[in-house]
Parts: C-alpha cells; structure tokens; sequence
C-alpha cells in the first residue's frame, strides 16, 4: 500500500492505515459475495461486504471492546 499524505499524519493514524495490509477473506452466506475483515492495532474490525462485481454493497465497524466508545 502506497500511502500519499498532504498533512502529517499521527502515529496512531499511520498504524491504521498500515493495518489495511492485513485483511481476511471468507464467504458470505449469498455466494458470490465476499465478506473481508481488517482488524485495526485499536481493535476495530472492518467488515466490508463485497459483491461479484467489485462493489461495495456494505461497510460494518465495531469495537471489540464497546466501553471505548463515544
């Protein structure tokens, strides 16, 4: 991943974004869609529900840990 910033970026900000190298992939249950999962140094995980084409059909974040939310 190649990341080009016009700001400095925080540390914590470059650990997330490094974070998205990591992804895995399993089968959704409506096969051919896809469902990836990045799980971010905080804990997040990031579920991005793809279909055949390529397109992002849905986008789900939660905290492992739910007492750290806003």
């Amino acid at each position: 991943m190649e990341i080009t910033a016009y700001v400095e970026l925080t540390e914590a900000q470059r650990r997330v974004l490094g974070d998205f190298q990591k992804v895995t992939v399993r089968t959704a249950l409506c096969e051919p869609v896809v469902v990836a999962t990045i799980t971010t140094f905080q804990q997040q995980n990031i579920q991005l529900t793809i279909d055949a084409n390529g397109i992002i059909q849905k986008v789900k974040v939660e905290d492992q840990d739910e007492s750290h939310r806003l």
